[in-house]
């Protein structure tokens, strides 16, 4: 994959499945067995379960974009999180 966009509405999805560290895992060793030097994640500042679950794989802050987006009239920050190379 050379980049990636994505655009739409806020929606609400289930973050208790169970189902976010083996698809990060899997996510992860799959770049570097494609040979990524390092991967970026941008998480909407008020998840916290998912920031955890990226410190909990080594991601670390790197930077914040401040009012980025906008959700019921408030105005959203976005994390930037790196996964340093391996």
């Amino acid at each position: 994959m050379a980049g990636f966009a994505i655009h739409g509405s806020w929606r609400e999805l289930d973050h208790d499945l169970g189902i976010g560290s083996p698809l990060l895992a899997a996510f992860i060793g799959a770049a570097r067995e494609a040979g990524h030097h390092g991967m970026i994640a941008d998480i909407e500042a008020r998840n916290s379960a998912v920031i955890r679950l990226h410190e909990r794989f080594d991601f670390q802050h790197v930077g914040t974009v401040q009012e980025v987006g906008a959700r019921f009239g408030r105005r959203l920050d976005l994390p930037i999180m790196q996964l340093p190379p391996s």
